[in-house]
């Protein structure tokens, strides 16, 4: 089983990081910012990976990477803003 240490930390953290950048790219100009989604990959990842490997779970960062990706999208969807309400105000 995985131990919480600094290697561990910095495999979230980097996990949280790619998950981020690759929702970025996924999403293009829709959503939050690629500063949002990095720090939401990474902050995401890492509450994951911790409650994970506090559980016992088996490949707790397979877990992280999986609870990095609905983090981002929640917080992706939430941010989305109408563009026919913009429209309406402009008229």
């Amino acid at each position: 089983m995985e131990e919480l240490n600094g290697v561990t930390i910095y495999w979230l953290i980097s996990i949280g990081l790619f998950v981020g950048f690759v929702i970025d790219i996924f999403l293009g100009r829709r959503g939050i910012s690629l500063i949002g989604n990095l720090v939401g990959g990474a902050v995401g990842s890492v509450i994951i990976g911790v409650v994970m490997i506090t559980l016992n779970v088996f490949g707790p960062l397979v877990y992280a990477a999986i609870g990095s990706i609905a983090f981002l999208f929640l917080l992706n969807v939430f941010s989305f803003e109408d563009s026919h309400s913009d429209e309406a105000k402009a008229s």
